[in-house]
């Protein structure tokens, strides 16, 4: 008898427990997801109201399709004196741009393929082109020539590199179309 009675009574103490833990509970202080209307934070997980943690990669305007032209041309460039010289370079005054076309030995009349590294220059009429703090993009940008020519003339003592819609590559990244138009030159 003792022991129906002490079965009976743990069954009875196994049930209760089982009740009062599966009880439903409301506890209005438990952290739960709630969207920002519910919530009021301003954090996730509202769709509309996306956040951030940690780091975010973006994209540079230097990794954009670009172009520059009119280079040279205007009041705010201004060149060095170019006698004997093997690179026309031009300067922006007003936006600290740089363009620089070098060549094997100084320039005569004539057409210049353009090439994408200065090693490249061995030899004759080939030129390269570089564009340091192009317009509109982070400061610190280098372009440099892919392809394309530049057209040297000479008159007196002044020599010019014309050049339009050159093709350019960016060092240390895979780049979009940028291209450069203008011209360089001294007198």
């Amino acid at each position: 008898m003792k022991k129906l009675i002490l079965s009976t009574l743990s069954v009875l103490v196994l049930g209760s427990l089982i009740f009062i833990s599966c009880k439903s509970k409301n506890d209005s202080s438990a952290i739960t997801p709630t969207y920002k209307e519910e919530g009021g934070t301003g954090g996730n997980p509202s769709i509309t109201n996306v956040t951030t943690t940690g780091t975010v990669a973006t994209t540079a305007t230097a990794y954009q399709n670009s172009s520059m032209s009119n280079v040279g041309l205007g009041g705010t460039w201004s060149s060095v004196g170019c006698s004997g010289q093997t690179c026309l370079t031009v300067n922006n005054t007003s936006t600290g741009t740089s363009i620089s076309i070098c060549f094997s030995a100084p320039p005569t009349a004539g057409t210049y393929a353009l090439v994408s590294s200065s090693a490249a220059l061995s030899g004759g009429g080939k030129a390269f082109m570089t564009v340091t703090n192009p317009t509109g993009q982070p400061t610190g940008t280098t372009w440099y020539s892919a392809a394309g020519s530049v057209v040297v003339t000479i008159s007196g003592s002044s020599i010019t590199g014309t050049f339009s819609n050159i093709a350019c590559l960016q060092s240390g990244s895979a780049f979009p179309t940028v291209t450069v138009s203008g011209q360089v030159g001294c007198l």
